[in-house]
């Protein structure tokens, strides 16, 4: 339902929008909290879930949140006050917010929900929100101090740019794609390989969607393949054409997690020891390559760095950036790969 959409958007913007307030970020998780009637849920259930979450709460602010959102009309809360303790709970016919008083930190809440995960939604949930897309605009632009209109213009998460023009994908497959996600259901589409040396579109039937992953600015589709292959392949969506929604059941990977789904993250961990100048980026910038990173200033002036760090792509074109400011000491394996890759230039340019 969308009221439940709202809530569950709205927390996850504090990804987004690190500077949330702390009572607007409350309020979204204590309305997270109210059950939809007939249910209900006292003050004091909801100040012990709000502590257990870690926010600052008391009986007091807790009961000054319920009176404004409730006097607002806005999450269609219901007070039972026919015998203590007093019940708090969400209308069972109510089916979103009220267009009409839609106020600032809700307004900049779905401006940033707009700008940040369009292509991690699917069609349906936007298009429903369309209309609250569009209030939210007007709530922003008819702020006659424009302090929440001029926060929106200069707050961003912007994308990491991608050094390629990668292809864009058809939207058509996309949605196909996440009603499939949506229905657990099976789709064939047409998927561009590598073959010989040549590029060739081969179609598949039955291919099982496990999940949509965004990641340097391309989007993913982590799937396999019929009943018996198991194995998880990544595509760029881009690389996916005519894909069409079959009736047959999607076959769930038993293990698949989408907080570990990206193929960059599939990889042994190891034990980095590395010698960086001091004239460093990595250094200045006292950054850090895990949590359990040592660093010791060395007699010629250079700082030996330790750390336990996923062997990554990711990593190596980092360290690769660093290549005139970096030494590599262990592990023996990457100290070799770059070897080679420094001999490989060597010849090439010289």
């Amino acid at each position: 339902m969308l009221s439940q959409l709202l809530i569950i958007i709205l927390l996850s913007l504090s990804d987004y929008w690190p500077n949330m307030q702390p009572n607007f970020q409350r309020q979204v998780t204590l309305l997270s909290l109210i059950p939809r009637a007939p249910r209900k849920i006292s003050v004091n259930e909801l100040v012990e879930r709000l502590v257990n979450r870690t926010h600052d709460a008391n009986k007091r602010s807790v009961q000054r949140d319920l009176k404004a959102m409730y006097e607002m009309g806005t999450f269609g809360l219901r007070l039972d006050n026919r015998s203590k303790p007093y019940g708090w709970s969400i209308e069972s016919c109510w089916r979103g917010l009220n267009l009409d008083l839609m106020d600032q930190h809700m307004a900049l809440a779905l401006t940033t929900l707009k700008r940040s995960t369009s292509q991690l939604m699917p069609p349906q949930s936007l298009q429903q929100l369309q209309p609250y897309f569009e209030r939210a605009d007007k709530v922003l632009a008819s702020d006659p101090e424009n302090s929440w209109l001029y926060w929106a213009c200069r707050v961003a998460q912007l994308p990491e740019p991608y050094p390629f023009i990668l292809p864009s994908h058809e939207p058509k497959s996309l949605e196909v794609i996440q009603q499939a996600i949506l229905d657990r259901k099976q789709i064939s589409c047409d998927i561009k390989k590598l073959i010989s040396g040549n590029m060739h579109w081969l179609h598949y039937s039955h291919i099982n969607p496990q999940g949509i992953l965004s990641r340097d600015s391309v989007v993913l589709l982590a799937f396999t393949i019929g009943s018996f292959d198991t194995r998880l392949h990544h595509k760029p969506i881009g690389l996916l054409r005519n894909a069409q929604l079959l009736p047959s059941k999607a076959v769930e990977s038993e293990n698949f997690d989408i907080k570990n789904a990206d193929p960059g993250t599939q990889n042994e961990k190891i034990q980095l020891e590395l010698l960086l100048s001091d004239r460093a980026t990595f250094i200045m910038r006292e950054a850090k390559f895990s949590e359990d990173q040592t660093m010791q200033l060395q007699d010629d002036g250079r700082f030996r760095v330790t750390a336990k760090v996923f062997d990554t792509p990711k990593l190596r074109a980092a360290l690769w950036e660093m290549a005139d400011t970096v030494e590599i000491l262990a592990p023996t394996k990457l100290r070799d790969h770059f070897v080679k890759m420094a001999q490989k230039m060597r010849l090439k340019y010289l």
